[in-house]
């Protein structure tokens, strides 16, 4: 009888921010690519109905139904074989290493509506996820802008949720609806979360200090402010226009220090977390 392999000690994270715009896309693929890159086995999970994620991991195949099932799938059918769900992730034709995807489609909007009426309508992921999550080191979810079904599903399964904020003082202002919303989801004050800056510029030095003063006064998220800031780079915006991760479109990039410090301080809280 052979040794068996040890169960995958899985980290769930979810992306997300109450506003759109804050770098939920930017931060979900750039992060899942920095951690395959670095060995671990990721699974991607596109639950935004814009399907941006899908854009840059799938070659631009926003409308991914037409290709094959998606996570509207899962949605609709409880007993799906997630499997036939999964896809190796792509930049262009190039195949990424340790890196699969669940697609969207702009179709999930529906979907998220006709699951309102479903009984523990906050579980249709992670039920699904059961079957493969041991098959990944991390898995990574990119959330839709809003608190629909579908964030909901993420903030029930997720081990930590991430939350970017940009440049922008409209970032702040769904923070406290969102923290309400995940003590509701979680049924506690809700403490597995970490805040960033990002799309940040060190020129902006009026709007950082309000920012940054915003933070860090704030009683439930200044303990979880994060120390990494990714840094603008016109680059991130060209490589999801030019729908490929950023390593693939440019490996001079700048901010691809940060996505990697980013990666490290991240696999640091989990493993402060499991001591």
């Amino acid at each position: 009888m052979g040794l068996q392999t040890p169960p995958r000690s899985t980290k769930i994270i979810a992306i997300m921010n109450n506003k759109g715009g804050p770098g939920k896309t930017s931060t979900a693929t750039n992060l899942a690519v920095t951690l395959a890159l670095s060995g671990k086995r990721v699974l991607a999970i596109d639950s935004d109905q814009q399907a941006n994620s899908t854009e840059v991991l799938a070659n631009g195949k926003k409308y991914y139904s037409l290709f094959g099932p998606t996570i509207c799938d899962l949605y609709n059918d409880p007993r799906l074989d997630i499997s036939s769900v999964i896809i190796p992730a792509v930049a262009g034709d190039t195949e990424i290493p340790n890196l699969d995807l669940i697609p969207s489609d702009p179709s999930f909007e529906k979907i998220i509506e006709q699951s309102l009426t479903r009984s523990h309508r906050e579980k249709i992921l992670s039920r699904h996820l059961q079957k493969v999550r041991n098959e990944y080191d991390y898995i990574i979810i990119d959330c839709a802008p809003g608190l629909n079904i579908a964030t909901g599903n993420a903030i029930y399964i997720a081990d930590h949720v991430l939350v970017p904020v940009d440049g922008g003082s409209f970032s702040l202002s769904g923070l406290e609806i969102m923290l309400d919303y995940m003590d509701e989801i979680s049924e506690q004050d809700y403490a597995q979360f970490s805040v960033f800056r990002n799309n940040y510029n060190a020129a902006n030095k009026k709007i950082n200090s309000f920012i940054d003063r915003s933070l860090t006064e704030h009683p439930r998220i200044a303990p979880r402010m994060l120390e990494t800031r990714i840094r603008t780079d016109q680059a991130i915006v060209q490589s999801q226009v030019s729908c490929v991760p950023l390593y693939y479109y440019q490996k001079s990039a700048m901010a691809l220090n940060d996505y990697r410090k980013l990666a490290r301080e991240i696999e640091a809280l989990f493993e402060k977390e499991v001591a």
